[in-house]
C-alpha cells in the first residue's frame, strides 16, 4: 500500500491488545515534553509513565496497570515508537543530532503564524500529530520561521554574513542560541504543570482529579 492509501495510526498494540490513542498533535507534543522531563530528572520515571500513558490512551488504565512493568514498559515503548514514526526521530538520530534549528516552544508564535498562513488556526483546530508534523516540514518558504531556520543554519555553518547578523539584531531574532527549555524551567512549576495536565485528562474522562 502507498502512503496515500494508508490512514494515520489511531491505535497501538501492546501484549497483543489494541489500545486506541489520542491522535491530537497537542497530546503528542506534551508527551514528548514528559519523556524529556524524565530524562533530565525534572519528574520521576514513574510520574512520567503515568502522565504519558494517561495522556496518550483513550481508555484510563494507569490506576489499574501502572505497577505492572510487563504492561508499562512495552506501553511506553509503543508510545515512543508512535511519536518517532511521524517525527522521523530515531535513537540514532538523537545520538548524532546537531544543535536544533527549531524549538516548538520557543518558536511557538511564529509556528502558529506560519500555520495560519496555510489556513489552519492551531488555537481552534486540533489536528492530528501526523498531519501537524507533515505540515511542519512543508511550511511556506516566505514564512518568518523559515527565514529564521535558514539563518540558524548559516550560523551553525559559520557562514552568517554581517548583513544577516544586522537583520537578526534589527528584528530581534535569536539565531545564535535556541533557549534550552529543559534548563530554563523551574522543576517545581514543571511538576505542577504535569499534575495539572493529568487532572485535565482525568476530568475529561469523567474521573476525579488526583
Amino acid at each position: 500500500m502507498t502512503r496515500l492509501t494508508q490512514k494515520s495510526q489511531t491505535y497501538i498494540t501492546v501484549n497483543e491488545v489494541d489500545y486506541d490513542i489520542n491522535t491530537s498533535y497537542k497530546s503528542a507534543l506534551l508527551t514528548w515534553d514528559v519523556f524529556e522531563a524524565a530524562q533530565t530528572g525534572e519528574i520521576s520515571p514513574i510520574s512520567a509513565a503515568i502522565i504519558a500513558i494517561d495522556n496518550m490512551l483513550i481508555a484510563d488504565v494507569t490506576d489499574l496497570r501502572i505497577n505492572d512493568k510487563n504492561f508499562v514498559d512495552p506501553m511506553l515503548q509503543a508510545i515512543a515508537e508512535y511519536l518517532r514514526k511521524y517525527s522521523k526521530v530515531s535513537d540514532k538520530d538523537k545520538k548524532d543530532s546537531k544543535p536544533p534549528l527549531l524549538d516548538l516552544n520557543h518558536d511557538a508564535i511564529m509556528i502558529y503564524d506560519a500555520f495560519s498562513s496555510m489556513g489552519i488556526d492551531l488555537d481552534e483546530q486540533d489536528i492530528t500529530y501526523a498531519r501537524f508534523m507533515s505540515l511542519l516540514r512543508e511550511l511556506p518558504k516566505d514564512a518568518q520561521i523559515c527565514r529564521i531556520v535558514y539563518l540558524r543554519q548559516q550560523h551553525l555553518k559559520g557562514k552568517l554574513t554581517k548583513e544577516e547578523r544586522a537583520e537578526c539584531e534589527r528584528r530581534g531574532w535569536e539565531v545564535i542560541n535556541i533557549k534550552n527549555r529543559k534548563s530554563v524551567r523551574d522543576k517545581t512549576d514543571n511538576k505542577e504543570h504535569f499534575k495539572e495536565l493529568r487532572n485535565k485528562r482525568r476530568v475529561a474522562k469523567g474521573l476525579p482529579p488526583v
